[in-house]
């Protein structure tokens, strides 16, 4: 089987693709035979197709057989005239036809050759590449082909220039390399066989044909003197741009160098100025008290030589001495020595700076008080904010008998047990944080919550109720003067009234026992079974007026 296969391939020489010539126009140059170059157009082609059909046509020369200068040149008897027109027939309906023109063309000996990059160095750029760009743009299927151009040529139309040959699309047609002839085959599977293995060779030359375009279009751009002075522009644009930016941030930093060196000039000063005043306020009291030690000796000796004072007198004296200035102990020392009762002037002096450091003293206490005072005002009110900030807003009724619910929904010692209250509150409509939650079950906890409160009302109304029953009636005729009070409002507060101790505790057991989780108007008819004596309104009301009682606490706390 190997061997048939081998038979059925074509001849190493053999060079047949998809286009089929008669024998008579193998090895014939089409575009010779019909006076045409191979980049003719179509219209020119057909031009000299009718031309030459003209001159060469049998009728102009009355037939072969009769023409005695020329013999047959086929056994069918045909003259080497005719057969020439017969030539130029059949290559016109080869080059007429766009597909077959391309085979035929891709048949043809052309030059494939790139120089390499020493020779387009060594030589003219434009005059080296230009003729192998021309020759190779004959295999474009898009037309026109651009031109290399010059060195003037718009740098626009140089990139569309080389877009182009980097994806330059060619219609080179390579079956001329074909493994296999398709007529050869003989059954339907060996042709598609012998199709699959010419399509492999095909793309394989086809492959080698891209990148050697490719190659041609990387040589070209790549020592293009335009695109290179593109670069060096784009570099030099680059280099100055880093330039600037290397000079903005150096100016930056000189900038901020200055403005260091500047305030550490300043800071240099001011402490050099700062310390020269220390110095000279040294030296200054330095000088003070010499002058006040001496004004101390001067006093000391007038009074010991005109005056007649006790010892502890005399330390009183040596003690004002030291706590009074220059100025003031030398307007001291000139009253003392101008008195003439020595001994008066200086116990009135004496008693003067005593008054005054008494009345000193009294004012530094009142200042150190008023500090204190405000200092403890700022302390209450800090721990006042910080105590409404963990409590929130006020806490209406209905949200305290969701708390109350709460805390016997989810007992001590539960895992997270604040987050769960807090969360069952917001999913009822009031949002508190655990902070809240916990701070107003702690104060619930030191006063009166819910359960207590209603217990309190039972035994208040219960161990009232009879004796103020005369009261009542005598002050019901007073009622009537009062517009706001209907009638309906009375008998709720008779209803209120009205429950004993035993009634309230089945009341709060009802609400513990049927959850607010139920249907409002079932869960209120259910309480009032448990609540003997007690209708479903009377049972609501009492809930009411228990809440508003708890509000009511609330707010006087």
């Amino acid at each position: 089987a190997d061997a048939s296969w081998r038979r059925k391939r074509k001849e190493g020489g053999e060079k047949r693709g998809a286009l089929k010539l008669s024998p008579h126009l193998v090895g014939v140059d089409l575009y010779a035979l019909l006076e045409v170059s191979e980049t003719s157009s179509a219209e020119q082609i057909k031009k000299q197709y009718r031309k030459l059909a003209l001159q060469h046509h049998p009728d102009k020369h009355g037939g072969g057989a009769k023409n005695n200068d020329s013999a047959p040149a086929e056994k069918g008897g045909l003259s080497e005239k005719d057969m020439l027109f017969v030539k130029i027939q059949e290559a016109y309906d080869i080059l007429s036809d766009q597909t077959r023109r391309r085979q035929y063309d891709s048949t043809l000996e052309v030059d494939d050759s790139i120089p390499d990059e020493a020779e387009v160095v060594s030589a003219d750029f434009y005059e080296i590449l230009a003729p192998v760009f021309k020759r190779n743009a004959r295999w474009s299927t898009r037309q026109p082909v651009p031109e290399i151009g010059s060195q003037s040529t718009d740098i626009a139309k140089v990139h569309k220039f080389y877009d182009f040959w980097f994806n330059f699309d060619s219609w080179r047609d390579f079956s001329v390399h074909d493994e296999y002839n398709l007529d050869d085959a003989e059954f339907r599977e060996e042709r598609r066989w012998m199709d699959r293995q010419n399509q492999k060779v095909r793309k394989k030359y086809q492959d080698a044909e891209r990148r050697r375009l490719i190659r041609l279009a990387e040589l070209s751009e790549k020592l293009d003197p335009r695109i290179r002075a593109e670069k060096e522009a784009r570099e030099a644009k680059k280099r100055e741009e880093k330039e600037r930016r290397a000079k903005l941030k150096q100016d930056e930093e000189d900038a901020r160098r200055r403005v260091v060196e500047e305030k550490k000039r300043k800071e240099d000063e001011e402490r050099a100025a700062r310390e020269e005043k220390e110095r000279l306020e040294k030296e200054m009291g330095k000088q003070q008290k010499q002058v006040a030690k001496g004004l101390r000796q001067r006093l000391k000796k007038c009074v010991q030589s005109r005056c007649k004072i006790t010892t502890l007198e005399l330390e009183s004296v040596q003690d004002m001495c030291l706590a009074l200035e220059a100025e003031a102990l030398e307007a001291l020392c000139s009253r003392v020595e101008e008195a003439k009762e020595a001994d008066a002037a200086i116990r009135a002096e004496l008693k003067d700076w005593q008054q005054r450091k008494a009345a000193e003293l009294e004012e530094q206490e009142r200042q150190r008080q008023e500090t204190r005072r405000k200092e403890e005002q700022k302390a209450n009110a800090a721990k006042n904010a910080a105590a409404a900030s963990a409590a929130g807003s006020a806490w209406v009724a209905d949200e305290l008998g969701l708390l109350a619910k709460a805390l016997q929904k989810f007992p001590g010692g539960m895992g997270g047990r604040w987050g769960l209250i807090a969360n069952f509150l917001c999913s009822n409509g009031f949002h508190r944080t655990e902070p809240e939650v916990i701070a107003k079950t702690k104060e619930l906890s030191e006063g009166q919550s819910l359960r207590s409160m209603g217990a309190r009302i039972s035994a208040e109304s219960t161990g009232l109720q009879q004796p103020k029953a005369k009261p009542t009636a005598k002050a019901a005729p007073a009622a009537k003067t009062t517009p706001n009070v209907t009638a309906g409002a009375v008998e709720q507060a008779a209803s209120i009234a009205e429950w004993t101790a035993e009634q309230q505790k089945c009341l709060e057991a009802a609400l513990q026992t049927h959850p607010a989780s139920l249907d409002k108007n079932e869960r209120w008819r259910l309480i009032a079974e448990d609540v003997p004596g007690k209708t479903k309104g009377q049972c609501v009301e009492r809930f009411k007026y228990l809440r508003e009682q708890v509000a009511k606490q609330q707010k006087k706390g």
